[in-house]
């Protein structure tokens, strides 16, 4: 076995201007940085979606994405959104400072906008992704766009034919809520697409 050496480093400590590292341009330097220097792994914390503390620890998914971490930047490349408002996400955080609490209010209006811009042929991608991954993500998408019904409330406190998932009550809602549904399974498209093409960078580059 060949001696090699890394580096453990969260995708969300990178430097940037939106108050955490993302899957953009900032992680594709650090792996030059790291082909540079000679290293051969970068050792990183879970990509689960993080609790209200911001740990991956304790994730409302073990195969969902964290969407804390998507980039904007492939949104401005392709037209999802523009420069002025990719411009808006920026709040001028220190480089140095990860700073969760600013995510809601600057990322998420983005990825909506983008959503609402999707076009036919990204919805058959999309649609092709889900059946790739009906065995969670319908689900998944389902407890998110409930937990947000719910105002963040635990599971536990909703009400009883929604915790005990009786059919009737889960088909009423994934009627109800079909088209945050559609969100939550874009946003984890969307994750993949940019994870997928960074640990490729990576590995290209040894």
């Amino acid at each position: 076995m060949t001696r090699s050496s890394g580096i453990l480093l969260p995708v969300s400590a990178l430097p940037s201007p939106c108050g955490i590292g993302d899957l953009g341009t900032a992680a594709r330097e650090f792996i030059d940085f790291l082909a540079a220097a000679g290293q051969r792994y970068w050792q990183i914390l879970p990509l689960n979606p993080p609790d209200s503390a911001h740990s991956p620890y304790l994730s409302a998914s073990t195969f969902a994405g964290s969407t804390d971490l998507l980039s904007p930047e492939p949104f401005l490349a392709r037209g999802a959104l523009t420069a002025d408002e990719v411009r808006s996400g920026d709040f001028n955080a220190s480089p140095d400072v990860a700073d969760f609490e600013q995510l809601a209010d600057t990322r998420w209006p983005l990825f909506r906008k983008a959503f609402s811009r999707v076009t036919p042929e990204m919805k058959a991608a999309i649609a092709d992704f889900t059946e790739e991954n009906r065995e969670w993500l319908p689900d998944y998408a389902l407890f998110m766009a409930l937990k947000d019904a719910h105002g963040g409330k635990a599971w536990s406190e909703w009400e009883k034919p929604l915790r005990l998932r009786e059919p009737s009550a889960v088909k009423s809602a994934e009627k109800k809520y079909e088209a945050e549904m559609d969100f939550y399974i874009f946003l984890q498209f969307k994750f993949f697409q940019q994870w997928h093409k960074l640990k490729k960078y990576a590995n290209d580059n040894g």
